[in-house]
């Protein structure tokens, strides 16, 4: 005898009583059931294997380091490895699976129902003459008590059909909102990397050398203190001395702090274990970065933004969306049409037919929704005013943002130039004051303060290599440009990196410098350019070499409409070993005044090849500023033109 089969005999037999009360009996028991839930806090034990758990998923088929890591295997490791780009492809992959879930939608109904229901005594009625009015006073049943029904019901509604297939539509669109929002994590992971890679180099390559330093500082101190208590020197030069090392102490540990971090950054972004040590190889990146040109066309770079930020493409699909919400809320107004087929069974033995067939169509129409059509049409042209405003804002945001990037890539690559020069000149004179030392705790002091302002000189060169890389990837970044591949060969981390260091490349000869579409270089002439007095200097020779390094062109005579470029020098008078030397560069066309600029430095007297080395910074400096006017100048002179 079956559990259900007990159950209703036992109900059959039941008084009605008991039957009545049996609901109620029913409740209180869920009731109590309710009541007895109380909160459970997770246990230490559970939350230690969720951490151990987490940590093995983390780095799990991680492919291990096996050599120096270039600034593209770490692009390749931070896209296979992060989470932040896995979160991204699952949740388009989870876009997909509801666009699927979504097509199923738009068929028909098919609902299969099976029911059972049994009562405790016979369901019997009496009758009415609906002619005479003479009730029958027998009672008669068509139902069985116990009986069991089956159906089958395909249900079709051609209003259901309509908005279910707008909603694919919407969700097809959501797929490629995904899409989108994968690129630009792409993007944010490829500007983050590079930057961190950088920083990272940076301190691999300096902080050695500067905590060798950092130590020597520490040693001066507490043999300069130790001279002034043995009088060994003048209290005042002693304390000016501890002042200066103090001074060079408070420069290197501030730069340790910026530079300290770093690896553990790039660590996170790529995927390794905290602590773990790297060694980082910038191959021919230096070299690379040192031949980046300026951005000839900037209209050209606002025109890739505006076609390629994902941002902007969400909002095109974010319209289309709106769109299609409309189309659905319309649909809302229109008659609604059902069709039914069904197969049914019922075990009833009073039936005639206990199995029947049954067709069906249904037509309505909620009459009151045609009120709210003025509102809703409305609410439509609202939301697309909406949608064109807010895309219309964030083009204007997305055009500032490659302005910005790029006149930071231009002050970057003009630091980093200078930088360079400072580092060599810096260096050399740490040379020659490394020859001209006399054994005596003086000269050492003095050479051991030449050195760590070589040692800062230096690191400041690498800081600036690395913000013009960073400057390199917020202008790849504002203008959306694409480091991923359409097919990216994940499967081993060095195939990948093959794969996105040709896609860096492409980057650079295509989307980013527009040479090819620039127009002609501008023209200037040089005029009186004036050498410091006892330099042996060509200031003139040197800033004609430079200015065709910066994209301007030395004309000869030129004509009246061609900037001249003139200069005026001083030199200050020896103070301490040390003269103050500025050049003043004019720049003119006719008798107006363009741009005045001026470069100021100081030279040591008994370091033979500063002259040199300050005349080719000048000449770098003067060319790379000059050259950016004439451009701004040609451009504006181009718009007037236009309008």
């Amino acid at each position: 005898m079956t559990f259900l089969t007990r159950v209703t005999r036992t109900l059959r037999n039941a008084p009605p009583a008991t039957l009545r009360r049996l609901p109620m009996a029913i409740l209180l028991g869920a009731a109590l059931s309710a009541c007895s839930v109380l909160p459970e806090p997770i246990d230490a034990e559970t939350r230690n294997a969720r951490a151990r758990n987490d940590v093995e998923t983390l780095f799990k088929d991680v492919e291990p380091v096996t050599g120096e890591v270039t600034l593209h295997e770490a692009f390749a490791r931070a896209l296979k490895y992060n989470y932040d780009y896995r979160l991204r492809s699952m949740e388009q992959s989870m876009a997909s699976s509801q666009l699927d879930l979504a097509k199923y939608d738009m068929l028909p109904r098919l609902t299969v129902a099976a029911g059972y229901s049994s009562r405790s005594n016979d369901a019997g009625s009496r009758s009415v003459d609906l002619t005479t009015g003479v009730e029958s006073n027998l009672f008669s049943g068509a139902q069985e008590r116990t009986r069991n029904t089956q159906n089958a019901v395909l249900a079709w509604n051609v209003l259901d059909f309509g908005v279910s297939y707008v909603r694919a539509q919407q969700q097809a669109v959501q797929v490629m909102i995904a899409e989108e929002r994968k690129r630009k994590v792409v993007q944010n992971i490829s500007q983050d990397v590079r930057q961190a890679f950088w920083r990272a180099y940076v301190a691999q390559q300096t902080l050695p050398r500067m905590d060798e330093l950092l130590n020597r500082v520490k040693e001066a101190l507490l043999r300069s203190e130790r001279m002034e208590t043995e009088r060994m020197l003048p209290p005042l030069q002693a304390l000016a001395y501890q002042r200066a090392m103090l001074d060079l102490h408070q420069q290197i540990v501030a730069r340790r702090q910026e530079l300290i971090l770093a690896k553990s950054e790039l660590n996170a972004l790529i995927n390794l274990r905290p602590g773990s040590v790297v060694t980082l190889s910038a191959g021919q990146e230096e070299q690379e970065t040192s031949k980046l040109q300026p951005f000839d066309d900037l209209n050209a770079l606002d025109q890739a933004a505006l076609n390629n930020r994902p941002e902007l493409r969400e909002e095109d699909y974010r319209k289309k969306i709106s769109v299609l919400e409309a189309r659905k809320a319309l649909l809302a107004f229109l008659p609604g049409i059902e069709l039914n087929l069904s197969s049914n069974r019922d075990s009833n033995k009073f039936l005639l037919n206990n199995t029947w067939g049954e067709a069906g169509s249904t037509v309505s129409l909620n009459l009151m929704r045609a009120f709210a059509y003025p509102a809703t049409k409305r609410a439509q042209e609202s939301q697309a005013q909406l949608d064109d405003t807010r895309r219309v804002a964030l083009t204007m945001a997305v055009l500032t943002q490659v302005r910005i990037a790029t006149q930071r890539f231009q002050e970057a690559r003009a630091d980093y130039f200078i930088s360079s020069q400072a580092a060599k000149v810096d260096a050399r004179i740490e040379q020659h004051t490394l020859s001209a030392t006399k054994a005596s705790a003086e000269s050492e002091m003095e050479l051991l303060r030449t050195e760590v302002r070589a040692a800062l000189s230096e690191m400041q060169r690498y800081v600036a290599l690395a913000n013009l890389q960073s400057a390199y990837a917020r202008v790849a970044n504002s203008v959306g440009a694409d480091l991923l591949p359409e097919q990216p060969q994940s499967a081993s981390v060095s195939a990948f990196t093959a794969q996105l260091a040709t896609a860096d490349q492409d980057w650079r000869k295509t989307s980013f410098h527009t040479a090819d579409n620039a127009p002609p270089a501008p023209q200037v002439s040089l005029g009186a350019i004036a050498s410091p007095a006892g330099s042996g200097l060509d200031l003139a020779s040197l800033l004609r070499a430079r200015l065709p390094e910066h994209g301007a062109v030395v004309a000869g005579a030129g004509s009246e409409l061609t900037p001249v470029v003139s200069a005026t020098a001083s030199v200050g008078q020896p103070s301490a070993g040390m003269r103050s030397v500025e050049v003043t560069w004019l720049v003119k066309r006719g008798d107006v005044v363009l741009a005045t600029i001026a470069y100021r430095s100081a030279i040591p007297d008994s370091v033979a090849s500063a002259w040199p080395v300050f005349g080719q910074a000048a000449a770098e400096s003067a060319a790379a500023k000059i050259s950016s006017l004439l451009r701004s100048d040609a451009a504006s002179s181009r718009r007037q033109v236009s309008n």
